[in-house]
């Protein structure tokens, strides 16, 4: 089917993180009758029309840090990302019909080194967006044309993850018990991201034909609304993003952090850091802009994207350092001709991120980003 879209045919979205939607409202029914008190409608789908604008992109990412195990006794660990997402504009039109974009892509780490990246996409009439992505709900229900990917669920009763893809099938079930955090910016990007940020792993995974049991697997999730109104996409309201959560035995940090278009490489105009007790899902510490400090180093040209990204990650507060290595990257590139696009480096270092809060200091695995906008790499050229 040809897909005539203005100048954005394919641009397609990464993973992460607008309104402030309330979360109060009456108990009401979640996904196949489960009830729900105080339901929370930042759960569920929306449209650009929701916002008044006329871009808007939404994903729901999960991640996980597993140690699987085969009936015979074998034994793989593993880190992962699942994002289901979709884009709403009036730009996405055919035949004087608007469309809906709906992708889905992931990410496998293995302990060997080796990656794996895949992303699948496709168009629907947006009149139909509903019959795939549950909308103005208190849950989650989304599920991918193929009828193969499905992610469902809200925070009180958990989420489950039915995916079926070529390198692997994952049969999972996520229960948090962190309440949920927020991030929002009106600038550099306009966003909200409702965060689920630590949770528990159960189920199987199914690797080159042989099932495995998830054990030891700890989770994180998220739900971002990025929006745009200056008549292009988001991606082309800044310069990039850093993004990152580090869990150790007792603690989970989560960054977010908005290059806009003067910073460049050099400086971040929006920045939060929250750190979480990830046993009982208290607020320990949070920071935000001048309070935060980034340090980055050891700077990688990639020549290959026109863009550079650094390795190792510090964020310092004034009684908490957050420092991370961005050893095991795969390449989410969505650069386009127009500039509209972008490239997401998105890495999992299993062992060795560390938190130092308060001057008691712990070591444990970190899933982070760094993304590039076209528009960034083209205004500001990467040199080290």
């Amino acid at each position: 089917m040809s897909i005539k879209v203005g100048n954005i045919m394919s641009i397609l979205l990464v993973v992460m993180c607008i309104t402030g939607l309330s979360a109060a409202a009456p108990t009401t029914l979640g996904p196949f009758g489960t009830p729900v008190k105080n339901a929370d409608f930042t759960e569920g789908g929306h449209l650009e029309t929701d916002f008044d604008v006329n871009f808007m992109a939404e994903w729901w990412y999960i991640n996980g840090d597993a140690r699987l195990v085969a009936s015979d006794g074998e034994k793989q660990d593993i880190g992962f990302f699942v994002v289901m997402a979709h884009q709403e504009s009036p730009i996405f039109i055919q035949d004087e019909i608007q469309l809906s974009h709906l992708l889905t892509f992931y990410g496998l780490f293995f302990d060997d080194g080796t990656t794996i990246f895949n992303c699948t996409e496709t168009y629907v009439p947006q009149i139909y967006a509903d019959n795939y992505i549950a909308l103005h709900t208190p849950y989650v229900d989304y599920m991918y044309p193929d009828g193969l990917k499905g992610f469902y669920g809200s925070a009180l009763p958990g989420y489950n993850l039915n995916y079926i893809s070529d390198d692997i099938v994952m049969d999972l079930f996520f229960q948090t018990n962190i309440d949920k955090t927020i991030d929002q910016a009106d600038q550099p990007l306009n966003f909200n991201t409702y965060g689920n940020s630590y949770g528990t792993l159960h189920g199987s995974i199914i690797l080159d034909g042989k099932r495995y049991t998830v054990t030891q697997a700890e989770g994180y999730m998220d739900h971002m609304i990025p929006v745009s109104n200056s008549g292009g996409t988001w991606a082309m309201d800044m310069h990039g993003w850093s993004w990152f959560e580090v869990t150790t035995k007792n603690y989970q940090a989560v960054a977010y952090a908005v290059r806009g278009l003067d910073d460049g490489y050099d400086d971040y105009s929006y920045k939060h850091l929250t750190l979480l007790n990830k046993h009982n899902g208290k607020v320990l510490a949070e920071y935000s802009g001048d309070d935060i400090t980034i340090t980055e180093s050891d700077w990688i040209i990639e020549g290959d994207y026109n863009r550079k990204r650094p390795s190792v990650t510090v964020f310092s507060a004034s009684d908490l350092i957050v420092t991370l290595n961005a050893e095991n990257v795969v390449y989410f590139n969505q650069s386009k001709p127009d500039n509209i696009g972008f490239v997401d480096f998105m890495a999992f270092q299993p062992n060795g991120a560390t938190i130092q809060y308060k001057g008691n200091i712990e070591e444990g695995s970190a899933f982070s980003e760094y993304l590039v906008s076209d528009i960034g790499a083209l205004l500001v050229p990467p040199t080290i």
